[in-house]
This record gives structure tokens, C-alpha cells and sequence, in this order.
């Protein structure tokens, strides 16, 4: 098998997990016990941490010592060609924001010779309304989701909790709050998350908190994400979205219309484990809690799944890799397919299978366009325009015609009927 410098290269697509944030806003509410390491974070909640920024980073500068230095597939620096050949997109999440920016400093950490600072980087973000590739449940499958999710806390979810019913006891004197007045599935996630992140910073864990504790929580949790989000094949084609197809897209050779061949994607873990799912990838970290359901562990931060594009003899196969700053760099073998190299043709097939399989997303949450109504005023066709305005003027003509011509009959009718008309 040919490394990632052979000229057989075409395109690469690089999906990434934002590195290590700060603990969401709601943590001091369910933890209040654990205020002095929310003081030391040093960031406002859900925001990228000095680790998570190193962490990227350090993703950035290994896509560089692949991509750049070893294949020579992407050029070292901005200025060598007319037009950016990687292509950042993140999701709508600040920290999913920060992070593709610090990515990108680690791919070009050049500095501009004028400037004390590296070259700026183009990210592209959309509203999570409108973000159909990253968040479609944020938008036209939000109600879907909910819907999912009361019907996940009634049933599984439920005998979970109740499997669960000690560790849920412990935590709430660990935390100094009535854990089970909430909404504790999501209360779990949240104290999961910010139990890993006081870890992953070095701080101490909150008072109490013992290692059993910790490890029974973060397994807890990782099977809740998993069953709540991509239990069944359905959930999983609604919670990628678009994503499946952008990346088939991608995965094609560079036309001389597209000045694109890198293409460096930042989102959440769920994105990462949705495409396990739909592949057979499975994740293997040691250290991470297992969700033994779908024989899959929890993802380090800033870890990084690589599809790589090559012609070969015609065919086009492709090759998949997977990086974390705590594995390094790995070949992967996707269960789904038939070999290592994957043929591109049996790849797409995979994806659109499981699509035929459930039906599209749009159609799982009854998503229809809204037709664009064209503006008369700002961004509409200049010809189309004069065709209208002279189409209204002669209406106004014919209308004004028409009304003196009924005007003048009516006066004759008056001269001959001896009226005056006042």
C-alpha cells in the first residue's frame, strides 16, 4: 500500500473533534461543590481552554508533517499559489469555531513577514439554524429529536437511571445538588463532561468524587450519548444530516473549476462517532470509558478522522486513517468494506445504502425547502427586472386608457339625456 506521498493522492477530508473547553453554564448550577475549578479555567463556559488550543495545534501540525512535509500534497505556505487549496468549515459552536482556527495555525504557522502574527484562516460557519451538514437537529430536525428523546427518557433511559440509582445518590452529595430534580440524563452528560475536562486540565477532581465514580459515570454517559442521539439506523441518518453526502462530494478529483483539495472539518464527537457507525469504524482509545452496546470508547479531544482520495491504475480507492494526541497516527480498517484500500464505488455504496435503508433525513423530519422568493430590490436578474417594469407600465397605460375611455362615454350619455354633469 502506497504511503500518503504517493502521487496517487487526490483529495483529503479531515473531520476533527474540538479540543478541550471549558464546562457548561449549567455545571455550577449542578455542582456548586466544584466552583473552585470553574474558577481556574481561566475562559468563559464552553469555550476552548489553553490545553484544547494545544491540542488542535498539535492536530494542525501533524495534517503539516503528512501533508506537507512528507506527500508535498499542499503547499507549505498561503503565498505559493493563487488561491487557498484547503477548505476549513466548523460548526456553529464557539469552541467548534476556535478550534478549526487553532487547527489551521498548526497546518500554516507561517508568519507574514510584515506582520507579528500567522496568516489569518478563511473559517466557514452558518447558523446552527441553518447548518444542515453539522447541526440538521438544530434546524429542521429539532422536533424529531425531542420527540426521540422523550421517548428515549420514558423507556431506556428510565431503566438506565434506575440501574443507575446509587451513582445518581452519590453524585448529588458529591455536588451538593438535588440531581434527581432535574433532568438527569442531561444533568449526567453535563457532570460527565465536566468531571473529564477538570481531568484533562489537571485540576482535582470535585471533593468526593472517587476514580470508581468517575469511571462508572463517564461509561454511563457515553452509552447515554450513543442511545439517545444514534440508536437505531434511523437516528443515525437524521443526526449526520448532510454530512455523508458533503463528504462524497469531496472525495472526488480535483476538478480545475475547484481550487479545493484538503478539506478540514471541526465538529462535535457525535459527528465522529455517527460516521463510525455508518462505516464500521470502530474506536478503540485506551483510557476512554466503552459504551459496550456499540462496541465503540469515547474520543480523546482534537482526535482526527482522515479520508484520503488515490487513482490507482483508474480506480479510485479510499484510504482511511485516524489521529488523537494520545495514539498518534493509525491505518483503519472499516468494517464495512471489503479491503484497506476501499474502492470508492463499494465507499459511496455503503453510504447510500444506509440511506435506502431509512430514507433520506429530510424525509425522516419532514423537511421541505422553503422556494426562494426573489427580492425586486437587492440581488434580482437586471433583465428580468426590465421585463417586469415594462410589463407594469403597460398595464398603467392600458388602465388609464381604458378609464378616460369610460369617462368620455358616460359624458356623452349625460349630453344626450339633458344632464350636467357636476
Amino acid at each position: 500500500m502506497a504511503n500518503a506521498g504517493s502521487s496517487s493522492l487526490r483529495a483529503v477530508v479531515a473531520l476533527t473533534n474540538h479540543g478541550n473547553r471549558a464546562p457548561s453554564d449549567t455545571a455550577p448550577i449542578l455542582c456548586p461543590k466544584n466552583a473552585a475549578n470553574f474558577d481556574k479555567y481561566g475562559v468563559p463556559f464552553m469555550q476552548l481552554t489553553d490545553a484544547g488550543m494545544r491540542q488542535m495545534y498539535a492536530a494542525g501540525q501533524h495534517t503539516r508533517a503528512v501533508y506537507v512535509d512528507s506527500a508535498h500534497f499542499l503547499s507549505p505556505t498561503f503565498k505559493q499559489k493563487r488561491h487557498f487549496e484547503t477548505y476549513f468549515r466548523a460548526d456553529a459552536a464557539t469552541s467548534c469555531g476556535q478550534s478549526a482556527t487553532t487547527f489551521g495555525y498548526g497546518l500554516y504557522p507561517s508568519v507574514n513577514s510584515n506582520l507579528p502574527f500567522p496568516n489569518p484562516i478563511p473559517i466557514v460557519m452558518q447558523l446552527a439554524s441553518n447548518e444542515f451538514e453539522f447541526g440538521v437537529t438544530d434546524g429542521p430536525c429539532a422536533e424529531t429529536l425531542s420527540a426521540d428523546l422523550v421517548a428515549y427518557g420514558a423507556t431506556r433511559g428510565k431503566a438506565l437511571l434506575k440501574a443507575h440509582a446509587p451513582l445518581v445518590q452519590a453524585l448529588s452529595d458529591v455536588c451538593g445538588t438535588d440531581l434527581s430534580g432535574t433532568d438527569t440524563i442531561t444533568s449526567l452528560n453535563v457532570l460527565a463532561d465536566m468531571a473529564k475536562l477538570d481531568r484533562l486540565e489537571g485540576l482535582p477532581p470535585t471533593l468526593g468524587l472517587t476514580d470508581a465514580m468517575y469511571q462508572e459515570l463517564q461509561e454511563l454517559a457515553l452509552t447515554q450519548r450513543m442511545e439517545r442521539f444514534l440508536g437505531t439506523p434511523r437516528q443515525v441518518t437524521y443526526y449526520m444530516g448532510g454530512f455523508p453526502a458533503m463528504l462524497l462530494s469531496n472525495l472526488a478529483p480535483v476538478s480545475p473549476s475547484s481550487p479545493y483539495k484538503f478539506y478540514a472539518y471541526t465538529g462535535h464527537r457525535e459527528l465522529l462517532h455517527g460516521m463510525g457507525l455508518l462505516l464500521d469504524w470502530r474506536f478503540d482509545m485506551h483510557g476512554e470509558a466503552r459504551a459496550p452496546g456499540f462496541n465503540t470508547t469515547a474520543l480523546p479531544p482534537a482526535t482526527t478522522m482522515y479520508f484520503e482520495l488515490h487513482e490507482e491504475n483508474d480506480r479510485q480507492l479510499v484510504r482511511t486513517f485516524l489521529w488523537s494526541p494520545l495514539t498518534g497516527r493509525a491505518p483503519v480498517q472499516l468494517g464495512k468494506c471489503s479491503a484497506l484500500d476501499c474502492p470508492m464505488d463499494e465507499f459511496r455504496g455503503i453510504l447510500e445504502a444506509h440511506v435506502a435503508a431509512t430514507s433520506s433525513w429530510e424525509k425522516l423530519c419532514a423537511y421541505h425547502p422553503v422556494k426562494k422568493v426573489k427580492n425586486m430590490h437587492f440581488g434580482s436578474d437586471p433583465v428580468e427586472d426590465s421585463v417586469t417594469s415594462f410589463i407594469m407600465c403597460a398595464a398603467l397605460v392600458l388602465c388609464t386608457v381604458f378609464a378616460m375611455h369610460s369617462a368620455y362615454r358616460r359624458i356623452n350619455q349625460f349630453k344626450r339625456r339633458d344632464y350636467t354633469p357636476i
